[in-house]
């Protein structure tokens, strides 16, 4: 949001924000004319796709290779993913556009 200078002081947004991200969940801010209205947070089921487990496992120890993760998502809900996937924290990305993505694979 500091991108767009919306103003995530006003009314505690950034506060609220920044305590439903740790608790692992994406956070959406709604703004209107540069002030925030709304937060919306969202938080899957479950962590990751059935067979994502699965493929990294094998990746790592059938092939013997280096995983990492890059995501859009906030630092707290990446990191939560990675561990659920026995991905290190050191080899996670987050809050990645998707240019960011595209230089970096």
């Amino acid at each position: 949001m500091d991108r767009y200078n919306i103003d995530l002081e006003f009314n505690n947004f950034r506060m609220n924000m920044q305590s439903l991200e740790k608790e692992g969940k994406t956070v959406v801010c709604m703004a209107i004319d540069k002030m925030p209205r709304l937060l919306v947070s969202m938080e899957e089921d479950h962590l990751a796709k059935g067979e994502a487990l699965g493929v990294v496992t094998y990746l790592k120890d059938v092939m013997n290779l280096k995983v990492a993760m890059i995501t859009g998502d906030n630092e707290h809900a990446a990191k939560r993913v990675a561990s659920y996937l026995d991905i290190p924290a050191s080899n996670v990305t987050f809050r990645a556009y998707p240019n960011d993505k595209k230089r970096t694979v």
